[in-house]
């Protein structure tokens, strides 16, 4: 018998997956027949702490107008205890119907351990300075989420020193019977955003030659290459916005 899955990696999404589940066995009483764990690569933990972490148990009866949705609700809840443990890089759950009753099969992947991180696309920074600006680190488990804040780390960089449309993706590649996987940046480098002129908008009240004197970003000129000036810095700039905004509050335009 055909085996449904219900959910996956994203744990966001197991919120919204029931829906796909067939309604037929709403008719009749169901009970959790056997709870099976089944491991992808090298298990992360033993099948009793997986067991340990789930609320639906061998036994327990589904039944009624409701029975669907509830089965569903405690399944998301079990995935989201699953992927709470920080020890699951991929929890899905199948159900199988039989005579007997409904079979659960729990398939979880443990987080790989990152091997190795690469860079590509870059001209700018060499490898060893972009690594870093890397929290993700060799031989612990792959975390998206330090993937994530390092690409940004990476990307503030490029945007501090004027190359403000560089775009970067990390891209992880899991090795799921070895438990490993490597990660790579891609970086595509834009030119430089020079900045060949510099206006105020709606500045009447004070002359633009004083507003200049309060921001630090400076347009460029024959040796912004020695001064580092001439290019556009996000942080610089946001800075520089919230430096008019006091001048002209201690001006007395308090709006």
């Amino acid at each position: 018998m055909e085996m449904k899955f219900l959910l996956c990696r994203c744990p966001l999404i197991c919120l919204l997956a029931g829906c796909f589940i067939p309604a037929a066995w709403a008719q009749t009483a169901n009970r959790i027949h056997k709870i099976i764990i089944r491991h992808v690569g090298p298990p992360a933990v033993s099948d009793e702490l997986v067991k340990a972490n789930i609320r639906i148990k061998e036994g327990d009866s589904y039944e009624g107008a409701t029975a669907d949705s509830e089965l569903n609700s405690h399944i998301a809840s079990d995935i989201r205890n699953l992927y709470t443990t920080g020890y699951f890089y991929n929890v899905r759950v199948g159900q199988q119907y039989t005579p007997e009753g409904i079979d659960l099969s729990y398939v979880v992947q443990g987080k790989p351990l990152l091997s190795a991180i690469k860079f590509q696309g870059n001209k700018k920074y060499s490898n060893a300075k972009l690594m870093k600006k890397v929290t993700a680190k060799i031989g612990e488990p792959l975390d998206e989420l330090k993937l994530f804040t390092s690409k940004m780390e990476i990307l503030k960089m490029y945007q501090n020193a004027g190359y403000q449309n560089t775009r970067i993706t990390y891209v992880p590649n899991i090795d799921e019977n070895a438990g490993r996987g490597t990660a790579t940046f891609e970086i595509t480098e834009s030119p430089k955003v020079k900045i060949l002129r510099i206006d105020f908008e709606g500045a009447h009240a004070i002359k633009e030659k004083k507003l200049r004197k309060v921001i630090k970003t400076r347009r460029r000129w024959a040796f912004s290459w020695l001064t580092g000036s001439g290019r556009l810095k996000d942080e610089e700039f946001d800075e520089d916005k919230e430096k008019l905004a006091d001048f002209y509050r201690n001006e007395g335009y308090i709006d």
